[in-house]
């Protein structure tokens, strides 16, 4: 059965079809007018390095030593700032966020920019259908982010006044509705009735058109036995009769 075959067979179940068809735009229609709203909002933080190097020629460090942040002198700030995306997502921090009435679905990044022009940017997303919720959140993700920075770097041994710390670039924004998945799922529903309506009335035309074409072959084959039957009957009925007009020839002749 090719697509022509289907569209014949859509044709003659019209009367199928069409109802089908109704209810699947009802369905979609519907599930379009539900979907409930989501709201986003993000933060961006910048990290701000020490702002001059101490050089010690006395005391505990050796004359003519330079102090400086071991991990800005390896990676730079983007190291820094990378790390700190990834620890903004670590359990324990997930844990102290959700502890104080945050989300637990945010995400920090790095801001995204062309590679080579990569800045020590995180960014901190929250998406839910409540937007009090999201903006707590970003609020109570942003203030772990200067926990989270001193922990790496103390982790580091990196002194106390030579560590990076973070500033807000761009404040928590209002958190703006969106509906991203009603379109992609009404379209989803449309498509999987439109399949289910043309498959079911090209199996009931199917069904239709061979209970059909059987009905000739028995109706025909019912006449042939009936003429049968009557030609049964009348030899039955003459045989007597041959046999009375036997046995008067007989007697005749004697």
């Amino acid at each position: 059965m090719d697509l022509f075959d289907v569209a014949r067979s859509c044709l003659r179940r019209w009367y199928l079809l069409f109802p089908l068809l109704l209810l699947t735009c009802w369905v979609s229609l519907d599930a379009y007018g539900s979907v409930r709203p989501v709201y986003y909002a993000n933060t961006v933080l910048g990290l701000a390095p020490p702002s001059v190097r101490v050089e010690s020629a006395g005391g505990q460090s050796a004359p003519g030593e330079v102090r400086r942040n071991a991990l800005l002198d390896v990676g730079g700030a983007t190291l820094i700032a990378n790390m700190a995306a990834l620890g903004l997502r670590e359990p324990s921090v997930v844990d102290r966020v959700v502890a104080a009435g945050g989300l637990p679905d945010y995400e920090s990044k790095m801001f995204p920019v062309p590679a080579p022009q990569q800045l020590p940017l995180i960014m901190i997303e929250s998406t839910s259908a409540d937007p009090t919720a999201v903006s707590k959140t970003l609020e109570l993700v942003s203030a772990q982010a200067e926990v989270t920075l001193r922990t790496l770097q103390q982790q580091a041994r990196v002194p106390d006044d030579l560590m990076v710390v973070p500033f807000p670039v761009s404040p928590p924004s209002a958190p703006g509705a969106a509906m991203p998945t009603r379109t992609r799922s009404t379209m989803s529903i449309f498509l999987a009735g439109l399949g289910l309506s043309v498959l079911f009335t090209v199996v009931v035309d199917v069904l239709l058109t061979r209970r059909k074409s059987r009905g000739p072959t028995i109706r025909a084959s019912a006449p042939a036995a009936d003429r049968a039957s009557p030609g049964q009957s009348s030899s039955h009925v003459d045989e007597p009769n041959e046999i009375a007009r036997v046995s008067e020839d007989t007697m005749d002749a004697t």
